[in-house]
């Protein structure tokens, strides 16, 4: 009897240590300032899935292949420029003020020059990169050493065995604090071809607000009469790899941007090489000859642009964030869906002269009424299908559009039962945190 309640005793001493032990291990995740490792204890504690756990086998080489698009004409041409204003010159405060906007967080580019030496060495860093920026720019080169791209594949969704990947560049903290120079003249100079139905990359403005508007178009539209709104989502396919350089540099340089700017950037655009990297493997390097990839400081910026002379027109409303195109009109009559139809040619033919391709089988069109499912049949039985050119786009019931579910009959039920089982999952996970002995109070902020 002894022995037995000495190894019940011993047992209970040993499990309380490792109790005490395990909370101490949490409690130190959970105070450090590293996010990633708080994250990785959390999914260890909650049972989450781990996203790199994909059973998904595939050679990085081919990965980085599939990142790459081949335009036809894969040479840049001269530049022919308008504005020949001298380069001014940037002071060593702009220097200074972008390299402390650097993110010392973020993974080394192709150079393994971590951004945090930037960030703290600023004050010292300035005054030779000032001389350094200020000869490139004036000269209108960008050493080939900072063009190199380390692309790393964030996936997107899996079905079966398929899964989807979205290149994320990285590059180096030099380039990126040029990129940031760059920007400090660009977005004054080309303020007049501030697209204002553009919600994307933009102070104070956000996926809500695009929802917003994109919502209040609808409302409004039927609460004036209107049968049904019609509503077409775009579906681009790798619209930021795909972007013509060459088409890009032209507007600049048609847009009254300095020679100096449209002259660097075709250095910056021009013998550009990237390698993906994932799960510790590298490929090859391969040349880019097309896009503005996704990840780099002056790519936002340049795509909105580039799609700033879109189709326009005052009877139909068009609601752009970033690549996610929607295009609405109320229907009262078969001419209104004619409209619309021929509305979508415009786009359709602008995307192909500007070496963009729309996916017709992508694409998805709603149509929102207050009517009853069956008038509403009726209704858009008696009027043309919505297509681009001649391909029918899919009509659907409802849709995720930026965050938020969409319903035709413009009710919340499916987007509130989307998130109050967001919500259960959560407590879930919260009640798992509980009960691992962590006591710090989890706070949030935004």
């Amino acid at each position: 009897m002894k022995d037995k309640s000495g190894v019940k005793r011993t047992n209970f001493l040993i499990k309380s240590e490792m109790q005490r032990l395990n909370v101490i291990y949490n409690q130190k995740f959970i105070s450090c300032k590293n996010p990633s490792n708080m994250w990785k204890l959390f999914k260890e504690i909650t049972g989450g899935k781990q996203i790199n756990n994909i059973p998904y086998s595939f050679d990085v080489c081919t990965l980085n292949k599939s990142f790459i698009y081949s335009p036809s004409n894969a040479m840049l041409p001269s530049i022919t420029c308008v504005n020949n204003s001298p380069f001014p010159g940037f002071n060593t405060n702009d220097v200074q003020k972008c390299l402390k906007s650097l993110n010392p967080s973020q993974s080394l580019g192709p150079d393994y020059v971590p951004s945090i030496i930037f960030k703290k060495c600023s004050d010292i860093l300035c005054h030779p990169l000032t001389d350094l920026f200020n000869k490139s720019f004036s000269d209108n080169i960008v050493p080939a050493v900072w063009k190199d791209i380390k692309v790393v594949p964030i996936p997107k969704s899996s079905t079966g065995a398929c899964v989807k990947f979205r290149p994320i560049a990285i590059t180096s903290p030099f380039l990126k604090t040029m990129e940031k120079l760059l920007l400090l003249s660009l977005v004054p100079s080309l303020k007049s071809f501030n697209d204002p139905k553009q919600f994307a990359y933009k102070h104070s403005r956000s996926t809500l607000d695009a929802a917003a508007v994109l919502y209040h178009n609808i409302a409004s539209s039927l609460d004036k009469g209107a049968k049904f709104v019609r509503c077409a989502f775009l579906d681009y396919t790798s619209a930021f790899d795909s972007v013509p350089r060459d088409i890009l540099l032209n507007k600049l340089a048609a847009s009254q941007t300095e020679c100096w700017a449209v002259n660097w950037l075709h250095s910056y655009f021009s013998d550009r090489k990237q390698y993906t990297v994932y799960k510790g493997k590298s490929s090859t390097s391969l040349p880019t000859e097309a896009g503005v990839p996704q990840g780099a400081v002056l790519s936002p910026f340049l795509f909105s642009f580039f799609l700033h002379d879109l189709p326009h027109s005052d009877e139909i409303n068009f609601v752009k964030y970033a690549d996610d195109l929607t295009v609405s009109m109320a229907v009262n009559s078969q001419l209104d869906c004619t409209k619309i139809n021929s509305f979508l040619s415009e786009v359709s033919k602008w995307s192909e002269s500007n070496g963009l391709k729309l996916n017709p089988s992508k694409c998805q069109t709603v149509d929102f009424s207050l009517r009853c499912k069956r008038q509403l049949k009726e209704v858009i039985d008696s009027h043309d299908t919505c297509k681009i050119d001649d391909n029918d786009i899919g009509i659907k019931s409802e849709i995720k559009y930026l965050g938020l579910i969409l319903s035709s009959d413009l009710s919340w039920s499916s987007h509130v039962l989307a998130i109050s089982s967001k919500i259960f999952r959560l407590t879930f996970y919260i009640k798992k945190l509980r009960h691992s002995g962590i006591t710090q109070p989890l706070s949030y902020s935004s």
